[in-house]
């Protein structure tokens, strides 16, 4: 997942040079104007010196301006414009051809080095985009294959733990409990291949990506490896927004890892969209062990964090007022 203020930056930058692009090039016009009618109409071909000057600048200005703001270098960049186009337009009125070639081509060489420039400048932009993406993508790597491998650990140790406790005394169970273990291991691995082709490729076409629906069985996987969860869903989930939708299915993922890992008891699962469906609100919650210390937030939860916050919701951990239990809700806008 490319990340989204990248995105917004770039569309926002694209905008922001096609503008300029048409400001450079109507403000050159209508400069380039103004020299044909100094002959003709003093006023007139002052008048549009300055307005099209004006606008060169302006255009030239934004061409070199960065996503954070302006540098230093834009704040003055209409000192060397504004020279070169006086030299240019005073060089056309020269009589005397040395003159007029000194005083053109200096003028020139000014313009050609504010775009030179400006080409620096955007080369600069570019550079910055493509490093805040690819940390971004990095980040998308690791929080997917987080989600993916730790929570079908958590599940295979489960199983593996009922089939080490069952082995002399139920042979059977502990096969069933072994066998199980196998499946989640082969799931994970199919999850883990779907990550990987999604971000090789970029057509969209590839394997899809878990969602709200798929909660009931993502909660059957782990009460099968023997924990205990209830799950309870107030409305259907299938017609959610796809962002909505994963990461509905990401923070519950995450919530049944944690309460495995570190809780006891029941773990109470409840996802409910109301009436207006414009969010999603979670709540996973799971006894304490006594005595524990509370775990330091980990990479899964501050990504899951994350997550939600990107798209405007939020997401809180720790205990319950009462201190006995423990407990993650989150809301998620639709």
């Amino acid at each position: 997942m490319v990340a989204e203020g990248a995105l917004h930056d770039a569309g926002t930058d694209a905008r922001s040079r096609r503008s300029a692009h048409w400001l450079v090039v109507v403000g050159f016009v209508i400069w380039s104007t103004g020299l044909g009618l100094w002959g003709v109409w003093g006023v007139g071909g002052l008048a549009a010196n300055l307005a099209g000057g004006a606008a060169l600048i302006i255009g030239l200005e934004q061409l070199a301006r960065r996503s954070s703001g302006s540098s230093p270098t834009v704040r003055w960049l209409s000192v060397p414009v504004s020279i070169s186009l006086i030299l240019i337009s005073q060089g056309v009125g020269q009589s005397d051809f040395v003159a007029r070639v000194a005083l053109v081509g200096i003028g020139t060489l000014g313009m050609v080095l504010v775009f030179l420039r400006i080409l620096d400048e955007r080369l600069a932009i570019e550079r910055q985009l493509a490093e805040r993406t690819l940390v971004d993508e990095r980040r998308r790597l690791a929080g997917e294959v987080h989600d993916v491998v730790g929570h079908t650990l958590s599940a295979s140790m489960l199983h593996t733990t009922a089939a080490r406790l069952s082995v002399r005394s139920d042979p059977d169970a502990a096969i069933a409990s072994l066998e199980r273990a196998e499946q989640q291991g082969r799931r994970s691995m199919d999850d883990i291949r779907s990550v990987v082709h999604l971000l090789r490729d970029d057509s969209g076409d590839g394997p899809p990506t878990p969602s709200a629906g798929d909660l009931p069985e993502l909660v059957e996987g782990v009460r099968a490896a023997g924990a205990d969860v209830t799950y309870a869903a107030s409305s259907d989930l299938d017609d959610l927004p796809a962002m909505t939708a994963l990461t509905v299915y990401r923070v519950v993922q995450e919530g049944l890892t944690n309460a495995v890992r570190h809780g006891t008891g029941t773990i109470e699962v409840t996802v409910d969209v109301p009436g207006t469906r414009d969010h999603v609100d979670v709540r996973i919650s799971n006894d304490r062990v006594a005595g524990a210390a509370p775990a330091p937030p980990g990479s899964g939860l501050t990504g899951k964090r994350e997550r939600v916050t990107a798209i405007g919701g939020t997401l809180d951990v720790g205990a319950a007022p009462d201190g006995h239990r423990w407990v993650l809700s989150a809301r998620i806008p639709t």
